[in-house]
């Protein structure tokens, strides 16, 4: 019996050392496994997902489209974000009419209400540029920005993956 033990453990002093090391890392393992929850972080990809996406994208193909547009036209940025108010609402409203399954009420309500946020940000923006200085024009963009931020935020939260991985990238231009 000794003689197996000897065998399993090692010989050895760094054998056994290695041997205890490799049943420790085990009896971890297991203690993990057995005190981990499975994540039910993972959004399922169906109709309502799937829809969500869609308007997303086509929203974002919308604003791209507007942008490319303002900056061929050498468009002031008042004019830019007029143009996008209509796109942010009309991408909330066509959000709006899905119905949301009750495991993503919450995240929903989260794009909805930084979907609302970014439209006011954006409608403050083209009053501020069509009126206000280069200071305050920055000011409200920066506070555009960050509005922005959270749509694609909530976006992800809401497993929007092909809308989450279509970033828009706005170029500077002076205003």
């Amino acid at each position: 019996m000794r003689e197996r033990l000897t065998a399993i453990v090692g010989r050895t002093r760094k054998a056994r050392l290695v041997t205890a090391a490799t049943a420790v890392a085990i009896a971890v393992a297991i203690a993990a496994f057995i005190a981990l929850k499975p994540s039910d972080d993972a959004i399922p990809r169906d109709a309502y997902t799937i829809a969500a996406d869609r308007i997303c994208l086509g929203a974002k193909g919308e604003i791209v489209a507007v942008e490319e547009r303002a900056r061929k036209r050498g468009g002031h940025a008042s004019a830019f974000a007029r143009a996008l108010v209509p796109i942010v609402a009309t991408w909330r409203s066509r959000f709006q009419t899905l119905r949301v399954p009750s495991d993503r009420v919450e995240e929903a309500q989260r794009l909805e209400a930084a979907l609302q946020e970014v439209e006011l940000r954006i409608a403050s923006l083209a009053r501020v540029a069509g009126t206000g200085g280069r200071t305050a024009t920055i000011a409200s963009a920066k506070r555009a920005d960050v509005a922005t931020s959270q749509v694609e935020e909530a976006v992800s939260s809401l497993g929007l993956s092909h809308c989450a991985r279509a970033t828009i990238g706005f170029s500077r231009q002076e205003s």
